[in-house]
């Protein structure tokens, strides 16, 4: 929960041009509703094996903590590295544009002044929901800012290749109710498989209700690192 907590501050302190996380969702140490299986991809891509753990632009800096030690955590460690990373040089420069309409968000990532040479580079489009509200077991009740899709690239499992030094415009649309489909059958899965029927989701947090938002980023997938991303909010379908 302390981890929570701590980065709860950064999200309030920082714009969101300078500070952007996502929060995926993993079953771990104990079963967790907002599971889906962008975030079980992100796990595996990543190695976690214990949560919350995090990551600042792809580089691992532990995990966990207790609510009274939140601040100490902020102070020492997570408000320190955000104004490193702050004060380095972007690698990249990227937009996002994402618009709702029913239930189809398209968005559109746009890449530009590359600056790595490597040759595993990818873009990669997220869709999250601001806030779920979900009391768990370590009682923290909010929790902002819950990945829930991640653009597949035909040709992969997950976002899209950048060629070394070269830019690019990418686009993916997000079908709200095939996500929701998805992660309510990733739940279900998880009961009667990997829990063989013996556990059951008092409540399946698959459904998304509240205002969304797209992130797109540039990762080096050799090394993990980050090389720049954005942050749009996404305006809700105008009624008719």
């Amino acid at each position: 929960m302390g981890a929570g907590l701590a980065f709860n501050g950064a999200h309030e302190r920082y714009t969101r041009q300078d500070f952007i996380w996502l929060n995926y969702h993993v079953h771990i140490p104990q079963p967790d509703p907002m599971v889906n299986p962008s975030g079980v991809a992100r796990r595996t891509f990543y190695g976690v094996n214990s949560s919350p753990s995090y990551f600042f632009d792809g580089e691992s800096d532990g995990g966990g903590g207790s609510a009274e030690g939140a601040k100490g955590l902020f102070d020492s460690k997570v408000d320190p590295k955000i104004q490193t990373h702050l004060a380095m040089a972007p690698e990249a420069a990227v937009k996002i544009q994402a618009t709702q309409v029913g239930g189809m968000v398209k968005a559109k990532a746009t890449v530009s002044n590359v600056k790595s040479k490597s040759d595993k580079l990818r873009v990669q489009i997220v869709l999250a929901e601001e806030s779920v509200t979900y009391s768990g077991e370590n009682g923290e009740r909010f929790h902002p800012i819950v990945a829930r899709g991640m653009a597949v690239d035909a040709k992969s499992a997950q976002g899209f290749a950048l060629a070394p030094g070269k830019g690019g415009s990418f686009e993916y649309t997000f079908d709200l109710a095939k996500l929701m489909a998805d992660a309510k059958e990733s739940l279900a899965n998880f009961e009667k498989k990997e829990r063989d029927g013996t556990y059951t989701f008092r409540e399946k947090k698959h459904e998304i209700k509240n205002g969304l938002v797209a992130v797109a980023f540039v990762q080096d997938e050799a090394t993990k690192k980050v090389l720049q991303a954005t942050y749009v909010k996404i305006a809700p379908p105008k009624a008719k």
